[in-house]
């Protein structure tokens, strides 16, 4: 009777402990996953519009960097049909999952006055952005 006690109360432990462990690798995920984001938010804020670049083919309106601007508008300033402000983080979340994975998904990028369209894919927004970031570190 006391083997069979102590062999219950051992596997309850290790259930607590098991318990314990996702918990931590849960948020031990969720603490990468937002570290991840940052990195890709930080790229983006360090590229876009950049004003000492001046006319640089690189840097403008017809440069790799183009895409950029397109995609943080993309991103960040959706509109509702009625053109309110559409401020959905899930949309945000999701957008810079599949910029990191360099997701092949295609997307379109519209610019603000609607002359502009790109069909482009996350992978190439990726691909963008490293190059722009690189060439912005080299500086």
């Amino acid at each position: 009777a006391v083997g069979t006690s102590m062999a219950m109360r051992a596997f309850d432990e290790l259930d607590s402990a098991h318990g314990s462990i996702d918990e931590h690798s849960t948020a031990l995920l969720g603490i990468y996953e937002s570290g991840r984001a940052l990195r890709l938010l930080l790229k983006l804020a360090y590229v876009n519009e950049r004003p000492e670049f001046g006319i640089d083919k690189n840097w403008s309106e017809s440069g790799d960097c183009y895409i950029l601007k397109l995609f943080r508008d993309f991103v960040f300033h959706q509109a509702d049909g009625a053109g309110r402000p559409a401020m959905d983080a899930g949309h945000v979340v999701s957008s810079l999952n599949k910029l990191d994975a360099a997701d092949e998904e295609k997307i379109v990028l519209t610019s603000r006055d609607g002359k502009n369209v790109l069909v482009v894919s996350f992978a190439d927004v990726a691909w963008c952005l490293e190059k722009a970031y690189q060439e912005l570190c080299s500086k």
